[in-house]
Protein backbone atom coordinates (compact mmCIF):
# COMPACT_ATOMS: atom_id res chain seq x y z
CA UNK A 1 0.00 0.00 0.00
CA UNK A 2 2.76 2.19 0.73
CA UNK A 3 4.20 2.02 -2.99
CA UNK A 4 0.89 2.88 -3.68
CA UNK A 5 0.44 5.97 -2.22
CA UNK A 6 3.70 7.54 -2.41
CA UNK A 7 2.80 7.24 -6.88
CA UNK A 8 -0.71 8.65 -5.95
CA UNK A 9 2.06 11.58 -4.05
CA UNK A 10 3.47 11.84 -7.43
CA UNK A 11 0.19 12.04 -9.60
CA UNK A 12 -0.99 14.49 -6.88
CA UNK A 13 1.94 16.76 -7.17
CA UNK A 14 1.65 16.80 -11.39
CA UNK A 15 4.33 14.21 -12.27
CA UNK A 16 3.46 13.82 -15.86
CA UNK A 17 2.11 10.47 -16.81
CA UNK A 18 1.49 8.37 -19.81
CA UNK A 19 -2.21 8.99 -21.20
CA UNK A 20 -3.32 11.31 -18.97
CA UNK A 21 -5.42 13.16 -21.46
CA UNK A 22 -7.52 10.08 -22.15
CA UNK A 23 -7.37 8.98 -18.59
CA UNK A 24 -9.38 12.86 -18.11
CA UNK A 25 -11.46 12.58 -20.83
CA UNK A 26 -12.72 9.34 -19.46
CA UNK A 27 -13.36 10.43 -15.94
CA UNK A 28 -15.04 13.63 -17.32
CA UNK A 29 -17.40 11.42 -19.20
CA UNK A 30 -18.12 8.62 -17.07
CA UNK A 31 -17.15 10.72 -13.22
CA UNK A 32 -15.58 7.51 -11.69
CA UNK A 33 -13.49 8.13 -8.60
CA UNK A 34 -10.59 10.10 -7.95
CA UNK A 35 -9.03 7.18 -6.68
CA UNK A 36 -9.15 5.04 -9.24
CA UNK A 37 -8.11 8.04 -11.91
CA UNK A 38 -5.06 7.95 -9.54
CA UNK A 39 -4.68 4.12 -10.33
CA UNK A 40 -5.31 4.73 -14.26
CA UNK A 41 -2.68 7.39 -14.14
CA UNK A 42 -0.71 4.91 -12.21
CA UNK A 43 -0.62 1.37 -13.56
CA UNK A 44 -1.20 2.64 -17.46
CA UNK A 45 1.67 1.51 -19.57
CA UNK A 46 3.74 0.20 -16.51
CA UNK A 47 3.70 -2.68 -13.74
CA UNK A 48 4.26 -0.17 -11.37
CA UNK A 49 1.24 -1.17 -9.06
CA UNK A 50 1.45 -4.90 -8.41
CA UNK A 51 -1.92 -6.89 -7.11
CA UNK A 52 -1.88 -9.95 -5.19
CA UNK A 53 -4.38 -11.72 -7.62
CA UNK A 54 -5.44 -12.56 -10.84
CA UNK A 55 -7.69 -9.93 -11.13
CA UNK A 56 -7.36 -8.12 -14.71
CA UNK A 57 -8.19 -4.60 -15.24
CA UNK A 58 -9.03 -3.07 -18.65
CA UNK A 59 -6.69 -1.01 -20.13
CA UNK A 60 -6.86 2.18 -22.36
CA UNK A 61 -5.24 0.52 -25.36
CA UNK A 62 -5.41 -3.16 -26.48
CA UNK A 63 -2.33 -5.00 -24.96
CA UNK A 64 -2.80 -8.76 -24.20
CA UNK A 65 -6.67 -8.41 -24.29
CA UNK A 66 -9.29 -7.90 -26.84
CA UNK A 67 -11.29 -5.28 -24.85
CA UNK A 68 -10.05 -2.01 -24.23
CA UNK A 69 -11.61 0.18 -20.90
CA UNK A 70 -13.43 2.52 -22.96
CA UNK A 71 -15.04 -0.23 -25.37
CA UNK A 72 -16.22 -2.08 -22.74
CA UNK A 73 -18.19 1.09 -21.07
CA UNK A 74 -19.34 2.29 -24.02
CA UNK A 75 -20.85 -1.32 -25.22
CA UNK A 76 -21.72 -2.09 -21.32
CA UNK A 77 -25.61 -1.50 -20.40
CA UNK A 78 -24.55 -0.20 -16.74
CA UNK A 79 -22.57 2.71 -17.97
CA UNK A 80 -24.92 5.32 -16.40
CA UNK A 81 -24.75 3.55 -13.20
CA UNK A 82 -21.76 1.66 -13.34
CA UNK A 83 -18.11 2.03 -14.71
CA UNK A 84 -16.54 -1.56 -15.89
CA UNK A 85 -12.95 -1.69 -14.49
CA UNK A 86 -11.71 -5.50 -14.90
CA UNK A 87 -12.50 -8.71 -14.63
CA UNK A 88 -12.40 -10.62 -11.59
CA UNK A 89 -12.57 -14.09 -12.81
CA UNK A 90 -13.64 -15.46 -16.13
CA UNK A 91 -17.64 -14.63 -15.62
CA UNK A 92 -17.04 -11.77 -13.14
CA UNK A 93 -16.67 -8.44 -13.78
CA UNK A 94 -15.31 -5.73 -11.42
CA UNK A 95 -17.28 -1.98 -11.57
CA UNK A 96 -17.41 1.03 -9.53
CA UNK A 97 -20.62 2.35 -8.71
CA UNK A 98 -21.21 6.01 -10.41
CA UNK A 99 -23.92 7.20 -9.20
CA UNK A 100 -26.69 6.99 -5.81
CA UNK A 101 -25.69 6.32 -2.00
CA UNK A 102 -23.36 3.66 -3.46
CA UNK A 103 -21.40 5.89 -5.40
CA UNK A 104 -17.72 4.76 -5.68
CA UNK A 105 -18.56 1.05 -3.98
CA UNK A 106 -16.68 -1.98 -6.06
CA UNK A 107 -18.71 -4.30 -6.74
CA UNK A 108 -18.73 -7.46 -8.32
CA UNK A 109 -21.30 -8.04 -11.58
CA UNK A 110 -22.08 -11.82 -12.51
CA UNK A 111 -21.88 -11.79 -16.22
CA UNK A 112 -23.68 -14.91 -16.86
CA UNK A 113 -26.71 -13.21 -15.03
CA UNK A 114 -26.52 -10.44 -17.96
CA UNK A 115 -25.53 -11.84 -20.87
CA UNK A 116 -28.78 -12.21 -23.19
CA UNK A 117 -29.96 -8.97 -21.76
CA UNK A 118 -30.17 -5.69 -23.82
CA UNK A 119 -30.81 -3.37 -21.30
CA UNK A 120 -31.51 -2.27 -17.38
CA UNK A 121 -34.90 -1.93 -18.40
CA UNK A 122 -34.91 -5.75 -19.25
CA UNK A 123 -32.48 -6.60 -16.40
CA UNK A 124 -34.99 -5.67 -13.71
CA UNK A 125 -37.95 -6.94 -15.21
CA UNK A 126 -36.18 -10.16 -14.71
CA UNK A 127 -35.37 -9.41 -11.05
CA UNK A 128 -38.70 -8.93 -10.64
CA UNK A 129 -38.06 -5.38 -9.37
CA UNK A 130 -41.77 -3.57 -9.15
CA UNK A 131 -42.65 -0.20 -10.69
CA UNK A 132 -39.71 -0.26 -12.82
CA UNK A 133 -40.41 3.10 -14.95
CA UNK A 134 -40.81 5.06 -11.36
CA UNK A 135 -37.26 3.10 -10.65
CA UNK A 136 -35.56 4.06 -13.70
CA UNK A 137 -36.64 8.08 -13.24
CA UNK A 138 -33.52 8.20 -10.44
CA UNK A 139 -30.53 6.73 -11.11
CA UNK A 140 -29.61 6.14 -7.53
CA UNK A 141 -33.11 4.23 -7.10
CA UNK A 142 -31.72 2.02 -10.08
CA UNK A 143 -28.62 1.30 -8.51
CA UNK A 144 -30.14 0.28 -5.19
CA UNK A 145 -32.67 -2.45 -7.17
CA UNK A 146 -29.31 -3.36 -8.87
CA UNK A 147 -27.71 -4.40 -5.54
CA UNK A 148 -30.94 -5.59 -4.08
CA UNK A 149 -30.32 -8.51 -2.03
CA UNK A 150 -31.07 -11.80 -3.98
CA UNK A 151 -30.52 -11.03 -7.13
CA UNK A 152 -27.45 -12.48 -8.04
CA UNK A 153 -26.42 -9.96 -10.41
CA UNK A 154 -24.02 -7.57 -8.16
CA UNK A 155 -22.27 -7.94 -4.71
CA UNK A 156 -20.37 -5.04 -2.99
CA UNK A 157 -17.25 -5.77 -2.45
CA UNK A 158 -15.61 -3.05 -0.79
CA UNK A 159 -17.13 0.93 -0.27
CA UNK A 160 -14.46 2.29 -2.69
CA UNK A 161 -11.66 2.07 -5.19
CA UNK A 162 -8.89 2.74 -2.42
CA UNK A 163 -10.42 0.62 0.17
CA UNK A 164 -10.93 -2.73 -2.65
CA UNK A 165 -6.96 -1.93 -3.21
CA UNK A 166 -6.00 -1.74 0.17
CA UNK A 167 -8.00 -4.39 1.35
CA UNK A 168 -8.10 -7.20 -2.08
CA UNK A 169 -5.31 -5.99 -4.09
CA UNK A 170 -1.87 -4.58 -3.38
CA UNK A 171 0.74 -6.69 -2.34
CA UNK A 172 2.23 -5.76 0.86
CA UNK A 173 6.06 -4.13 0.54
Amino acid sequence: MNEFLRYRFLVDSGVDVLFKREISSLQCSYQFSDDYFRFLLISSGSSLVQTSTEVSFFDLSVHNTSETLEEVNEDSIFSPYIFIIGRWSRDMLIGEVLVGDRKGAIVLIAEDKICDIDSIEELLEDMDVEDIHIVLKNDGDTVTALLSDGSGVMTVLEHSFYEFLDNRLLLAS
